[in-house]
């Protein structure tokens, strides 16, 4: 894989990004879920996503770049990940209460519950460790579906294999660009797979 590929692979797959192409993804499956949501209220949902979990941790991050607590928007040091990591936990936090008082099914607030607890435990880990969010974002979008087709009793093969190989690619991409060592990469896809899965499957019980 080229580098000029791999960076672009970090870019449209960021994990800001995922939360947003989550909820997008579920309002196309064939589910309750999105046929129990009016097209109209699905469009409010899928931009309350964007906007808490996307633009405004973005945001955030050049406000925190402008003001030289960070060097880069990629934040190489685990050192410059703490002070977006919380702030961007917070961020989906709002999230998750705002899609709780909405008329919609549990599990869509659940999906966000789940990145929320994510960002939290990469916050924890950036205080001795560089885990990948990258793989993170990416394993818990795997782990959602993983948990969907369980509940649901839908079928998703197709759809977790693409999500895999999508992991593959990715973590691929970030070993290319030295972002990580293969360990942080491994590590980064299970905490996202697992914490999503688990809250899904523990907190719709």
């Amino acid at each position: 894989m080229s580098k000029s590929l791999a960076k672009l692979l970090s870019y449209v797959l960021h994990p800001l990004l995922m939360p947003f192409f989550a909820v997008a993804l579920v309002m196309n499956l064939n589910t309750y879920i999105a046929y129990s949501i009016s097209p109209q209220v699905q469009r409010i949902i899928i931009t309350l996503v964007f906007i808490t979990t996307g633009a405004l941790p973005v945001l955030v991050a050049i406000l925190l770049l402008q003001k030289g607590k960070i060097k880069s928007l990629e934040m190489d040091t685990i050192a410059e990940r703490r002070l977006p990591f919380i702030s961007t936990a917070v961020f989906y936090l709002i999230c998750y209460f705002l899609l709780k008082q909405l008329p919609v099914p549990r599990l869509l607030s659940l999906m966000v519950l789940g990145a929320t607890i994510t960002i939290f435990i990469a916050w924890v880990l950036s205080f001795r460790w560089k885990v990948s969010i990258h793989m993170i974002g990416i394993g818990g979008l795997t782990g959602m579906l993983f948990g969907l087709s369980q509940l649901l009793h839908t079928e998703l093969s197709s759809i977790i294999i693409g999500a895999i190989l999508i992991s593959g690619l990715l973590g691929t991409a970030r070993l290319v660009m030295n972002a990580h060592t293969p360990k942080q990469i491994y590590v980064g896809f299970l905490i996202g797979f697992f914490t999503e899965w688990w809250v899904l499957i523990w907190f719709s019980s």
